[in-house]
């Protein structure tokens, strides 16, 4: 077992069901920019530009298998990042905390950990969650951020599995689907957050997210 592992079976899931980088060339002669094509309709020319990565949270750690992240969770609420690994990342809101406790969270593409598969097929993504302590969740998330990524695609369905692990016990959680958005770092799986309204985690446990492409749960999220 990996010592990330080791560390979160140590410490509720809160959360159950939230990228290209720029090159640069120098010494280089480029060759003369083609002719702007004319448009017989006078309408303005778009410059449409490829997708890019969501950056990299303030802190994180990055290894080859996976990126880090421990982030403390307020008793006013607000949001969270998520360790941008292979391309996924971006942002999760969150309701207040009370109190406000310590969140760690571990972002793979791979299940290198050896994690039970809840969905169909092979997860595009994996976040590994760990609470430091018992808290109480509010009423007070509100919609906004997600996990983003190119390899999401916007206006396709995606399905969130989640299990919590308390006392050594596995709890899994009611999968849920969403329909991608598009936004500004590619698909965007949002609504995470919502999901820890009104929660009460009672002591300190551990847990993980699995997202699937496709619908493949009845619940929306």
């Amino acid at each position: 077992m990996s010592s990330a592992r080791l560390y979160l079976r140590g410490s509720l899931v809160v959360a159950a069901t939230a990228l290209l980088a720029a090159c640069a060339q120098r010494g280089v002669t480029l060759p003369p920019a083609p002719a702007t094509p004319a448009f017989s309709d006078g309408a303005a020319r778009q410059l449409v530009l490829p997708d890019r990565a969501p950056p990299k949270c303030k802190g994180q750690t990055t290894t080859k298998q996976y990126a880090s992240l421990t982030v403390t969770l307020s008793t006013k609420g607000g949001s969270f990042c998520i360790p941008e690994f292979g391309g996924f990342g971006g942002t999760v809101k969150y309701p207040s905390a009370n109190p406000s406790v310590q969140l760690s969270l571990i972002s793979s593409t791979t299940d290198y950990d050896k994690l039970p598969e809840l969905g169909t097929g092979n997860a595009i993504f994996y976040l590994q969650l760990a609470i430091s302590g018992g808290t109480t969740f509010g009423s007070n998330s509100t919609a906004g951020g997600g996990l983003t990524s190119k390899n999401i695609a916007a206006g396709k369905p995606y399905t969130a599995f989640g299990e919590a692990i308390v006392f050594s016990i596995p709890v899994q959680f009611t999968p849920c689907y969403t329909i991608a958005t598009k936004g500004k770092y590619g698909g965007v799986i949002g609504g995470l957050g919502t999901l820890l309204k009104n929660q009460s985690v009672p002591v300190k446990a551990s847990g993980f997210i699995e997202v699937y492409s496709g619908k493949q749960a009845s619940a929306k999220c």
